[in-house]
Order: C-alpha cells, then sequence, then structure tokens
C-alpha cells in the first residue's frame, strides 16, 4: 500500500498519549481492513472512545475517518485474495454460524497482513538481527512462552548462539550481565501482557541491546522501547485470541533468516544431524 498513513503514524507515535498509541498501533495491523471500519468500531475493538480515534485522525491531517477511508479504498487492490471452490465451500457451511465465518475471515485477513510485513525495512532489519546478532534470545511469558520456545529451537538448527530465555533465575543475567557480543533479544507478547516484559524491554533498552518485538495490534507500548515491532492481527470470534499468526510469522521469519544465512546453514545443520544420530533422539 502506497499511502502515507503508515509513515505518519510511525514519525507520529512518540508523541502520543497511550490512548492514540493503541489506535495507532491498531490501524498499522490492520491497512487492509480499515476502508471497513467506522470510528465506533475501531474504538471498541481497541478499548477507547471514538473521541480518541477522531482525534488522533485530525492531528495526522484527515478531516475525520471518511476522508482516510476514501483514499485507502482508491489504492486496495481490488482484485479479490483468493479464487477457489474450497474457499467457497468453507464460507457456505459457515453461513449457519455468522461468528465462524466472519472469524475465518478475521484469519485470512491477519495471515494476509503478516504476509506483507516479509521484505519491509523493519523485517528486514529483525531478519539481520536474527541472523547476525553474536547470541539471540527469545523470549515469552504465559500464554506465549510456547511459541516463544519453539522459535527458539528451531532458530538455534540455524545458527549458533540462539536459546529461550525463560528468566527462572530472576535476572535475566545471560542476557544483561554477559558483558560482551552484541546480543539480541526477540520479544513475543500478547495480551494481557505480563509486567515482566515491560520491564525487561524497559531494561533490554537500557543496556543498549537491539530488540525485536513480535506482538499483537493492542500492544502500544513497543514502539515506546524499540522501532524493530512486528506486529499482527489476533482478532477472533472464539474465545481466546487467535494465536496462529505468532507461527505464521514464526515460520517466514525463519525461512528469511536462511536465506540471509546462506551456505552457512548447511555445515550447521550437517553437524546437528550427526548429533541426533549419536543420541538416536529421533525416530526414522
Amino acid at each position: 500500500m502506497t499511502t502515507s498513513l503508515p509513515k505518519k503514524l510511525r514519525e507520529s507515535f512518540p508523541t502520543f498519549t497511550k490512548s492514540e498509541k493503541a489506535v495507532a498501533n491498531y490501524m498499522l495491523t490492520h491497512l487492509k481492513s480499515l476502508p471497513y471500519e467506522t470510528a465506533a468500531s475501531i474504538a471498541e475493538s481497541v478499548g477507547v472512545s471514538s473521541m480518541t480515534v477522531s482525534r488522533l485522525l485530525r492531528g495526522l491531517g484527515y478531516n475525520g475517518l471518511g476522508e482516510l477511508k476514501d483514499q485507502l479504498r482508491s489504492e486496495l487492490d481490488s482484485t479479490p485474495l483468493f479464487v477457489s471452490d474450497r474457499l467457497a465451500r468453507i464460507r457456505k457451511t459457515a453461513k449457519r454460524h455468522a461468528k465462524l465465518k466472519e472469524n475465518f475471515d478475521l484469519e485470512v485477513m491477519a495471515t494476509l497482513g503478516i504476509y506483507e510485513l516479509v521484505g519491509g525495512a523493519v523485517w528486514k532489519r529483525a531478519v539481520t538481527a536474527l541472523a547476525e546478532s553474536s547470541e539471540v534470545f527469545v523470549v515469552g511469558f504465559q500464554t506465549i512462552a510456547g511459541i516463544a520456545s519453539d522459535f527458539a529451537a528451531r532458530l538455534e538448527y540455524l545458527r549458533p548462539g540462539a536459546r529461550f530465555l525463560d528468566g527462572r533465575n530472576g535476572t535475566f543475567g545471560e542476557l544483561l550481565a554477559n558483558g560482551g557480543g552484541s546480543p539480541c533479544l526477540m520479544l513475543f507478547e500478547m495480551r494481557r501482557y505480563t509486567r515482566t516484559s515491560l520491564r525487561l524491554a524497559e531494561a533490554v533498552r537500557e543496556a543498549g541491546v537491539q530488540l525485536v518485538i513480535v506482538c499483537d495490534s493492542h500492544c502500544y507500548w513497543a514502539r515506546d522501547y524499540t522501532d524493530l515491532v512486528l506486529s499482527i492481527s489476533t482478532q477472533s470470534h472464539l474465545f481466546w485470541d487467535n494465536q496462529a499468526p505468532f507461527l505464521s510469522l514464526s515460520n517466514l521469519m525463519l525461512d528469511s533468516v536462511i536465506a540471509r544465512l546462506g551456505d552457512a546453514v548447511e555445515p550447521r545443520l550437517a553437524k546437528l544431524r550427526l548429533l541426533q544420530d549419536k543420541f538416536d533422539a529421533f525416530q526414522d
């Protein structure tokens, strides 16, 4: 999308109030669906007032959401996202359950949003950090911990010095007190946000450690600590927020890291295959 909206939001982000940051982060994550939103629907999704949405738009130079929507609609590709009998069948079946159909559409849009991140400036810098930092620590707490741990385990297959940081020692000293190199921290987070994530982001910024945050669109505070923020949509009509986008992003990010590392990956994988055989850890 060629609109200046993302640029305006990112440039003005430090000046926003807490509520405005939440709205801005939502807009950055849902650019494709904004033409079909109202100020009220955005406000409801974010948990702020419609007045906050209107104030933010005026501050960006728009005469209300209508002007922005007209601009966005003119830039959207008019071709369908997918043309397949399979998609039609899924939607037809879901007509008996309106929420399932809507949820399906939300998941499709979330996946599309992730693919649109690939190759962008933030994506490229995050890939460079994960491929070239002296060490990469990956962290996630509570319900997102499993996804973070899985990402760290798979990244370790691609390069040495990658590991999951569980924080059980109470200090995060492996990252913050190692005294050398140029480490990187990749933080996975989704609501409800943990105090530990916030305090760790603060400590990492103070230590000058490079920080990549993968988060949902409600994580308004992420950009206060780093400009390497990959914000994804986790909207869902199911009981829990949708965690699938985190996995999609993880798969694409690992693929980009492999491309960045190039020929260095194969010797690493060969060594690990020998170790797998030595310990007979996996079945054929």
